[in-house]
């Protein structure tokens, strides 16, 4: 056990309300300066995992025992965690955005110090600069955080935890938000922590970076561990068999629809920017979509790609562009305008401005169209909401005991299937789909790419934009690569590999 920096034995998590064992009898450890890659369905414990790891679930609201280097931890909560050694950096952004970033890194320590003496703001960045340059975080210790993007706001999520001189660092999910620059810098900095004897738990969904960065992967589901390998065992099939209990032999399935006539024509779209005057973030784009094709938009972050979908479900105000539907020509200005025009939208942040967390699954069905809901009387029909809500659970397999569940209880797939649940209860001939298995286990895409196929094969024409161009290529017909907010190429489905569409990213 003394060989271990952090040892966990027999670690149970009961809900006794909702009659739910999160965890059971949970045993793994981590060594000094080794990557442990920690994998599993939404749903398997993961995040119950990590806030016992992180203090959120204080000692006497689980069973079993935590060691740390040998010793038994009890965490009264996060600071404690903190101040004993674990560093922890959420999926969320959570940083103060009134701040500098030398505020953020050091707010903490300034509290601790206080007693001590004080600091100007000018010492406060030199201290900054000297610790973000020796771990090689390219920040500026002066910049105010709401001025910076979301990838820059990740890293100093971590230089944030790091300034604790954690022994054992906890990221979970930490590639979400970021470009492949950021991502990189990011492997590049935990290879760093390793080097120099800090031990990682990192928590993704893309068996691609355990197989990159880690030196050993435990894999949960259902609460319990199913497997642990050592580098020198990774199987990718092994290890999603292990993580959604069946084999996946085909993570695309197969589409066989016939596309038929053209049903959306763009052209010249060029969308303001809302915060920068004079300036295009879309700029001359035209496109065309048919009848039951999926198109995919492919481009680095920062080339239009949501910018161009938002314009066209009348997110923006200050637009211009041509556009028809069934060769007629409409006029966009609204979410309404866009509704009534048979377009919706799942969007890429689906906490943020997707749902309705607080609320239960069938509000967030229905809410999308109440008209289609209500009675004779112009009341809404408590009746119909239920067979709304229910008939989209059993289209999409949304796995709750009943549509009054609160979605914020959900698992990650089954908030995403609400989504576009809510999409669909609107009818939609056109459906634009932002990044629609972000965040998501492999189970739970295998589950989202089919429920696409059987839409595809209803007649709905799907606009895909997603940052897994293995995905794309999987599951799309034709694809419009953006650069810079302009349209920079079309390529076909034939034509279409990973290298092509990443050079057309760099025309």
């Amino acid at each position: 056990m003394e060989d271990y920096v952090l040892e966990a034995k027999g670690i149970t998590k009961r809900f006794p309300l909702a009659g739910v064992i999160a965890l059971s009898n949970i045993s793994f450890h981590v060594k000094k300066g080794e990557i442990l890659g920690l994998i599993g369905e939404n749903g398997a414990g993961k995040s119950t995992l990590l806030k016992i790891l992180n203090g959120v679930y204080t000692y006497g609201n689980y069973e079993g025992e935590l060691f740390h280097e040998g010793r038994p931890v009890r965490f009264r909560s996060s600071h404690d965690a903190m101040k004993q050694g674990l560093g922890y950096v959420p999926q969320e952004i959570n940083v103060m955005e009134d701040l500098t970033v030398a505020e953020n890194v050091f707010v903490g320590h300034l509290n601790e110090d206080s007693r001590k003496k004080s600091f100007r703001m000018g010492e406060l960045n030199r201290r900054a600069q000297r610790f973000l340059s020796e771990h090689h975080f390219a920040l500026d210790p002066a910049q105010v955080v709401n001025t910076m993007s979301i990838g820059q706001k990740q890293l100093l999520m971590v230089a944030k935890a790091i300034s604790w001189n954690p022994s054992i660092l906890v990221l979970d999910e930490p590639t979400t938000a970021l470009s492949q620059a950021d991502v990189e810098n990011l492997f590049a900095i935990v290879r760093q922590l390793k080097s120099k004897g800090t031990s990682v738990i990192f928590v993704t969904h893309k068996l691609e970076e355990i197989f990159e960065l880690t030196d050993r992967v435990t894999i949960l589901r259902d609460g319990k561990v199913i497997n642990t390998y050592g580098r020198d065992q990774y199987d990718r099939d092994r290890i999603i068999c292990d993580m959604v209990g069946r084999e996946i032999t085909n993570l695309y399935p197969e589409r066989h629809v016939a596309i038929g006539e053209e049903i959306l024509k763009v052209e010249h779209l060029t969308v303001l920017d809302p915060r920068i005057q004079n300036r295009n973030i879309v700029e001359d784009v035209s496109f065309t979509l048919r009848r039951g094709e999926c198109l995919g938009f492919v481009g680095l972050v920062g080339a239009g790609r949501t910018e161009t979908i938002s314009a066209l479900f009348g997110c923006y105000r200050d637009y211009s562009a041509k556009v028809a539907i069934n060769g007629q020509p409409v006029e966009i200005r609204s979410e309404a305008d866009a509704i009534a025009h048979g377009i919706n939208i799942l969007t890429e942040d689906r906490k943020m401005n997707g749902l309705l967390l607080l609320n239960n699954i069938r509000f967030n069905v229905v809410m999308s169209n109440l008209k289609k809901i209500m009675n004779s009387n112009g009341l809404l029909s408590r009746t119909k909401e239920d067979e709304e809500s229910n008939k989209y659970m059993r289209k999409l397999h949304i796995k709750a005991p009943s549509n009054t569940m609160m979605v914020a209880n959900l698992s990650g797939g089954n908030q995403q299937k609400v989504v576009m649940a809510k999409a669909l209860h609107s009818d939609p001939r056109i459906l634009l789909l932002d990044e629609p298995t972000k965040g998501i286990d492999v189970g739970s895409k295998q589950e989202i790419y089919e429920i696409i196929n059987e839409l595809l094969g209803e007649g709905i024409s799907i606009i895909m934009i997603s940052s897994e161009l293995p995905e794309l290529i999987g599951m799309c017909d034709r694809f419009i690569v953006l650069s810079h907010g302009k349209l920079v190429a079309e390529i076909d489905k034939e034509e279409a590999t990973q290298e092509t569409l990443m050079s057309a990213c760099f025309m």
